[in-house]
């Protein structure tokens, strides 16, 4: 038994063709050789089968089942979710992992500091005290061309003159007012309380910044379950089980494509929560989180993944007796216990 990886045409003769699509764990994205829980389930099926194989590597796993339809593979493996619609187009082998929909959510710690200091915007506000430096200078450039014909100090070399233009201007924001109250002058009396409301409104942009921040960490601190979904922003992964489920409950989600686009959308608050399968979520929450984020809640929506052929494929009668052979003899724990023990 051997096996490679396909390109799009089918290899030789006698040698199955088998789909598969990227799905940590049970195929990890982006590696020189298709590696993973299905993968190794597969290999052990594919020898015990006597059979010789060719991968057929798809983008997504909406992909997996249209190409079995159109003849393009003989099987499709990675985390197909049995369904009743599914079984109507396709053959499915016996149910190989027990699975369901999850939550994952940022992990909210209101008793750390470090916690506290990540909820924290910091790139928005990076960007708002650039724009402050930006306004402010232009302002203090404003100040200088009022006072420089009858204030000392205005009357300096430019960038002493802008300094005391820059102190001058932040006293403004600060009090609303310069100089002698009846000091006559209209540009002076407009440019003043301008200066001050430009002022008032710098600061009430840092403060809607970051309190926006703390309200989305505590709108996601509340979700612990399919119960609290609505009302929250959802991300999920468009033509799956957990796609199908927030469309019957008349939940809106933004499209998720990948595990770096989700722990973006939930760090950026883009999305308080993804929904998404079970095993998937633990996988990326334990090895790409850090501890940022969290998987929430128990498991909903009960599924089962199963190995899909053709209809009517006289494949699926040797894919049930190799699952059961596997069973029997305890290969099956082992390779669920590579991929899925406390310990890896």
């Amino acid at each position: 038994m051997a096996s490679k990886v396909a390109s799009a045409t089918p290899d030789a003769q006698g040698q199955l063709r088998v789909a598969i699509a990227p799905v940590a764990p049970f195929v990890i994205p982006q590696t020189a050789t298709p590696e993973g829980f299905s993968i190794d389930i597969w290999n052990e099926i594919a020898r015990r089968m006597h059979v010789d194989f060719v991968w057929r590597p798809l983008a997504t796993q909406a992909e997996l089942l249209r190409t079995l339809q159109h003849g393009d593979a003989d099987v499709a493996i990675a985390a197909i979710t049995m369904t009743p619609e599914r079984e109507k187009t396709v053959d499915f082998s016996l149910p190989y992992f027990d699975s369901g929909l999850q939550i994952m959510v940022r992990a909210q710690n209101d008793s750390s500091v470090m916690a506290l200091l990540q909820s924290v915007p910091w790139l928005a506000i990076a960007q708002l005290v650039a724009i402050t430096i930006g306004i402010v200078f232009i302002l203090a450039n404003l100040v200088w061309l009022m006072e420089r014909k009858r204030d000392a100090n205005f009357q300096k070399p430019y960038w002493r003159s802008i300094g005391e233009g820059i102190w001058v201007t932040m006293l403004i924001i600060a009090t609303g007012e310069h100089g002698e109250r009846e000091t006559p002058g209209l540009f002076k009396r407009v440019l003043v309380p301008t200066m001050w409301l430009i002022g008032v409104l710098l600061i009430a942009q840092l403060t809607a910044t970051v309190t926006s921040s703390q309200t989305v960490a505590r709108l996601q601190s509340t979700i612990r379950g399919p119960d609290d979904l609505p009302g929250k922003k959802i991300g999920t992964v468009p033509d799956t089980v957990a796609a199908q489920y927030l469309t019957q409950r008349g939940l809106p989600f933004v499209d998720v494509t990948n595990a770096n686009d989700g722990f973006r959308m939930l760090m950026n608050g883009d999305v308080q929560a993804i929904v998404y399968d079970a095993p998937t979520l633990q996988y990326w929450a334990a090895r790409r989180g850090n501890g940022t984020v969290s998987v929430v809640g128990a498991v909903f929506r009960p599924e089962k993944y199963g190995i899909a052929v053709a209809n009517g494929s006289p494949l699926r009668k040797s894919l049930n007796e190799a699952l059961l052979a596997m069973y029997e003899d305890g290969t099956y724990e082992q390779i669920y216990g590579k991929w899925f023990s406390q310990a890896r």
